[in-house]
């Protein structure tokens, strides 16, 4: 509308002006309609640029997520940019489980990534999303034209997984991979391993030389998963250190 109003007093300010020849009734109705052009652009500028007639509105969503990749709870990071300000998280949601490409979070410097890790039953991603919205219908009216509505001023994602969660880049990830694929590491781990429960039910037993086979097998469960545990945190750490 006040566009409209813009292109309007422009011509009516030029009409009265130039073709009324009772200059006594011209130059008045001129004049006002001169005044009224200069209130609209002053209006339509502080729209533009001060956000005149609008509000910040902040909104909240909580989303459900998955891994990546399948079998694995991970959330990878793509580091973009020097100060990482700009880094984006790549996860899946239940209703994007199959889809060919994962969804990531907004690219944009006024966007900040939280990830918190704990005792969560269900990893989650929670968008607090703050927009410029028009305070009312009429401002709506009057600036609509300008398709501001809603215009993004900053978020917040805030990532809440469990404790057995990996958080790592995606260069990281590839090093996982890669080293988890390798033959030479495998046996490495099959044999460290095998002595590491070893040691745990020798010990056990030395505590209890009445174990039960039932006993015992609980033992190498336990200390299977205990190695695992290490084996992984261990592995993780190293890969964080590599420059």
């Amino acid at each position: 509308m006040v566009i409209a109003t813009i292109i309007i007093s422009a011509v009516l300010g030029y009409y009265f002006a130039v073709f009324i020849k009772n200059k006594k009734v011209g130059y008045p109705l001129s004049f006002t309609f001169i005044a009224l052009f200069i209130l609209s652009l002053v209006l339509l500028v502080s729209n533009e640029y001060s956000h005149f007639g609008m509000e910040k509105v902040t909104s909240e969503k909580v989303y459900q997520i998955q891994s990546v990749q399948k079998k694995s709870n991970m959330l990878l990071k793509k580091e973009l940019g020097t100060n990482g300000k700009e880094d984006v998280y790549i996860y899946r949601t239940p209703e994007t489980a199959t889809t060919k490409k994962p969804k990531t979070t907004k690219v944009d410097v006024n966007v900040k990534n939280v990830v918190k890790t704990g005792n969560y039953d269900n990893a989650t991603l929670t968008k607090k999303t703050t927009s410029w919205k028009y305070k009312n219908g009429f401002y709506s009216f009057l600036f609509g034209i300008s398709q501001n509505n809603n215009e993004f001023v900053k978020q917040t994602n805030t990532f809440k997984v469990g404790n057995d969660w990996l958080v790592l880049s995606t260069t990281q990830a590839s090093q996982l991979q890669k080293k988890l694929k390798s033959k030479s590491f495998q046996a490495q781990m099959k044999q460290e391993g095998a002595t590491y429960v070893k040691a745990a039910v020798m010990k056990a037993m030395q505590a209890n030389p009445q174990m039960t086979p039932a006993e015992q097998k609980k033992v190498t469960q336990q200390a299977t998963k205990a190695f695992q545990a290490e084996a992984q945190a261990k592995m993780i750490q190293e890969i964080k250190n590599q420059k």
